[in-house]
């Protein structure tokens, strides 16, 4: 389409162009005497906006389509040219053009992000991983044909150019036309948030009397164990609260963040975690999506074992996120409690 509009513009221009020298060339002024020609350049002008403004009109709506039509034509060169340097077939040489047979576009669903979000759940990408691996240019951003040239290599969708702009637009918070790193996040981790919470796992029954009897007695011992240091954790905290007038503005504000998410540890059900010091304290670094300051936030709210992290349900995840004041459903998705399982060789305290 766009290459006929550009063969349709170009021969329009041809044609007026041509119409406007016969005009030129019969005009009646060049037998006039010269002396008749007082002001040449204000006649010429008069003329313009006059005598040819429509054709000049006809004239600047054909060089604009002949310029859309040329900008489509170098996208798709491009992506065509992106297309065959970024895919994963081995042949002797480049196909030409004339023998290139373009895929169908597919009509947008409207679930492409869901799809997604599948995508690299499947894959156990982050999408970190799959931003690096989605920018061509190591830009830090991710234009609409390399958003465009992902769909279709993760066989998500073949989605034409101005379905893969809208798409781009719902994600795109700045309106640069692009999508950073954070921008992509959001994005799929508000399909997340949409899915429904999956259902718990059963705890397998036990099947020996004496192990059912110890069973019972381990929540109510748990339970006076957090409720211990849930006491320490609050005296805790009254101490750094004292302190905070002897620190710089940078520090207390860090240490006033810590402490609004060691008030939230109330919200915890440490019975079920289980209780730990720093003395006993892990490297949960270690986990993916675990940062210094993160880590910090967790040992402020009295997390500080992998065994801990391992022991969390859905419902405690959820809470955890949320009084640590992560990205929403972060923690859950990066499967902390099922990293903690592996590096503590699936055993739960």
């Amino acid at each position: 389409m766009m290459r006929a509009l550009g063969n349709s513009a170009r021969a329009g221009i041809i044609i007026l162009g041509l119409y406007l020298m016969r005009i030129l060339v019969d005009a009646s002024r060049w037998d006039a005497p010269m002396a008749e020609m007082t002001s040449p350049t204000a006649h010429f002008a008069d003329v313009l906006m006059v005598d040819w403004s429509l054709a000049l009109l006809v004239l600047g709506a054909l060089l604009s389509m002949a310029m859309i039509g040329a900008s489509y034509l170098v996208r798709d060169e491009r992506l065509e040219n992106l297309v065959w340097n970024e895919s994963d077939i081995e042949v002797a040489s480049a196909p030409s053009k004339r023998g290139f047979s373009p895929k169908a576009m597919d009509k947008a669903s409207g679930n492409e992000l869901a799809l997604l979000a599948n995508y690299l759940a499947e894959k156990g990408q982050t999408v970190f991983q799959f931003f690096r691996s989605i920018d061509l240019d190591d830009s830090g951003e991710v234009d609409t044909m390399e958003f465009q040239i992902a769909l279709s290599k993760a066989k998500i969708a073949n989605l034409p150019p101005w379905d893969i702009d809208a798409l781009v637009s719902q994600m795109d918070l700045n309106g640069d036309g692009k999508l950073d790193l954070p921008e992509l996040d959001i994005a799929l981790l508000s399909i997340e948030a949409a899915k429904p919470e999956e259902e718990a796992e059963e705890e397998p029954e036990v099947a020996e009397e004496d192990v059912d009897v110890e069973v019972e007695t381990q929540p109510e011992q748990a339970e006076d164990e957090a409720a211990e240091d849930q006491a320490r954790m609050d005296k805790e905290i009254e101490e750094r609260r004292k302190r905070l007038e002897n620190l710089d503005e940078k520090a207390r504000k860090k240490e006033e963040e810590l402490i609004r998410v060691a008030e939230k540890r109330k919200t915890i059900d440490f019975g079920t975690l289980g209780v730990a010091s720093a003395s006993e304290a892990d490297d949960l670094q270690e986990i993916k999506g675990i940062g210094p300051f993160i880590a910090e936030k967790l040992n402020a709210l009295g997390i500080y074992k992998f065994s801990q992290l391992a022991n969390m349900t859905s419902e405690i995840e959820e809470e955890v996120n949320v009084a640590i004041e992560f990205f929403p459903g972060r923690v859950k998705r990066d499967e902390w409690a099922k990293q903690a399982r592996n590096l503590t060789g699936g055993e739960e305290e």
